[in-house]
């Protein structure tokens, strides 16, 4: 039987050179909240379509209003490339931009409609009592988009470098709503800038690869450049850098703290252990989270963790894992054939299995505050954390671990593990993000980062 529920989620040289500001065109938006359709949640909503992705949320004056798209409706094709999955809705629009003709085709109450729009650019991010810049990381085949946020009436702010996770999705936040803004802002009104910067081909990025056909070491090479730009700031307090790693961003950092140490580094739902270790975790712990039972846990993972060994271990391409018919039944063989998986391609997974992750953690000597959310699915339970802490103390370092009350991988309070797992398969996730963001996060970070800063 399929683990129909599995979810990854996880846990995101050295020439510089500057363009003229505001080179980057804008990326277009589309204006909606999405969730890659499963017979269950077909059946669920009487959808007629068996794929595509389901819409969730549609935001008033977007690309998608101007389309007719309501929320229920089911996107099947975008400019006639057809659409199976959220990653097939990212790579059919990261080449478009604003003024492009967009042509979708969708489910709608049981009829099949195809329109055609022009697409609306993203608009401009804000905060309150805060300066926005939008700049560029330009190094070798890459101009990067970067956003740095200072508040207002604070020279030389001390600032997060905040990492992202594995996805190609934009770091940008447009709605105040938004889990993540809402962490920023908090930070911000705290006194801290915040730094971002896209992934190669995300967001307005210009890359000759997309994020979603590179390495992990073209993206390491990514948040380094970041990391020179922000030091070349400024506006900010150079001696008080400090680095959120969210995620797989919790991977990043200790690695980009060999490039150079920051005043302190905070991860939040990220992973202690090597990668092959977590997804071993991954098969066999996360399922209870959605109520599998152990006896169809060990009978998925006769294929599950067969595959986790040739994949990552043996590194095996996609034409030669789909000899086994076994894989092509548990995984999107789509996606095989074309070496990719969630959304990423193979060599980035296959490289990362060679990261020492826990050595990489035993050469930091700076502050470390090592985070869990306490319903957090993705990062599975603390000891993928705490044991982070545990490897920095017992070196150079001065480690710290939290378990955040009642939040989630994205932020976002439940009051159950079994809860946050409901919403998830249900397709409620965002409905539920939007009202229950996790001040105990901001608290807790605003107050660490205050009791380390170098004054």
């Amino acid at each position: 039987m399929k683990l129909k529920h599995t979810i990854l989620a996880i846990l995101i040289i050295f020439g510089f050179s500057r363009l003229e500001a505001q080179t980057l065109k804008r990326q277009g938006l589309l204006g909606i909240m999405m969730q890659t359709l499963t017979d269950s949640i077909a059946t669920s909503n009487e959808i007629d379509a068996r794929a595509g992705v389901l819409i969730t949320t549609v935001f008033p004056n977007s690309t998608f209003s101007n389309l007719g798209v309501q929320e229920g409706d089911v996107l099947t094709h975008l400019n006639d490339t057809p659409i199976q999955t959220i990653q097939d809705v990212l790579r059919a629009t990261q080449q478009l931009y604003e003024g492009d003709l967009i042509k979708a085709k969708y489910e709608s109450k049981h009829k099949i409609v195809e329109k055609s729009t022009k697409l609306l650019g993203r608009p401009m991010e804000s905060f309150d009592n805060a300066k926005v810049t939008y700049g560029e990381v330009v190094y070798k085949d890459n101009a990067l988009r970067s956003i740095l946020v200072t508040p207002k009436g604070v020279d030389k702010a001390p600032v997060v470098y905040f990492l992202q996770g594995y996805t190609c999705s934009t770091v940008e936040t447009f709605r105040d709503w938004n889990p993540m803004k809402k962490l920023i802002q908090d930070w911000v009104n705290a006194g801290f800038a915040v730094y971002r910067v896209e992934k190669p081909g995300v967001g307005d990025s210009k890359s000759k690869t997309h994020c979603s056909a590179i390495g992990f070491s073209e993206e390491l090479q990514a948040f380094k450049e970041g990391y020179k730009d922000l030091l070349n700031q400024q506006t900010i307090d150079s001696s008080n850098i400090f680095m959120f790693g969210h995620s797989m961003g919790g991977v990043i950092a200790p690695l980009l703290n060999e490039f150079k140490s920051p005043r302190g580094i905070m991860v939040y739902g990220t992973v202690g252990k090597n990668w092959y270790d977590y997804m071993v975790d991954l098969y066999t712990i996360q399922p209870k989270h959605f109520g599998t039972s152990d006896a169809q846990i060990k009978e998925d993972n006769e294929v599950n963790l067969k595959f986790n060994e040739d994949f990552l271990l043996k590194k095996m391409q996609g034409e030669e894992l789909l000899k086994n018919q076994d894989y092509a039944t548990f995984f999107n063989e789509n996606d095989l054939r074309r070496n990719q998986y969630i959304g990423r391609h193979f060599k980035f997974w296959q490289s990362l299995a060679d990261i020492d992750i826990p050595t990489t953690w035993a050469k930091v000597d700076t502050n470390v505050l090592a985070m869990y959310g306490e319903f957090d699915i993705q990062a599975i339970n603390p000891d993928g954390t705490k044991v982070i802490a545990e490897i920095v103390n017992e070196n150079r370092g001065q480690g710290t671990f939290k378990v955040i009350p009642k939040a989630d991988h994205g932020f976002v309070n439940f009051d159950s593990m079994q809860q946050n797992a409901e919403t998830l398969g249900n397709g409620t996730y965002g409905q539920h993000a939007q009202n229950n963001f996790s001040t105990s996060l901001s608290q807790e970070t605003i107050k660490w980062i205050k009791s380390k800063i170098n004054s």
